[in-house]
């Protein structure tokens, strides 16, 4: 195996919701989802930036085989979690509005 970078994204979307994305280091797909703030009666957070989303975005390096994106729901967000052959690389906090 020899290390791989990968880039976290997640933004929101048009839909209302939020979207994630894993990139290899081809800048393809490795893994992706969908969270539908409907699906949790949800409203959009205010928005800071110029066009009214808000994006993050961190590049990891790991030595890997396996890679998943997973989410769950708490009670101010949400909370993506990159997996790397079962083990956490990276987190990130996104806050939704009731």
């Amino acid at each position: 195996m020899s290390m791989e970078t990968y880039r976290l994204e997640v933004r929101e979307t048009d839909e209302p919701g939020l979207d994630a994305d894993v990139y290899d280091s081809d800048d393809t797909v490795a893994v992706s989802t969908y969270v539908s703030y409907d699906d949790y009666d949800l409203e959009p957070p205010a928005s800071g930036s110029s066009d009214g989303q808000r994006t993050y975005t961190e590049q990891i390096t790991a030595d890997v085989t396996t890679i998943d994106l997973q989410y769950e729901r708490d009670d101010a967000g949400f909370v993506f979690r990159l997996l790397g052959d079962r083990d956490e690389l990276t987190s990130v906090r996104i806050d939704a509005e009731e």
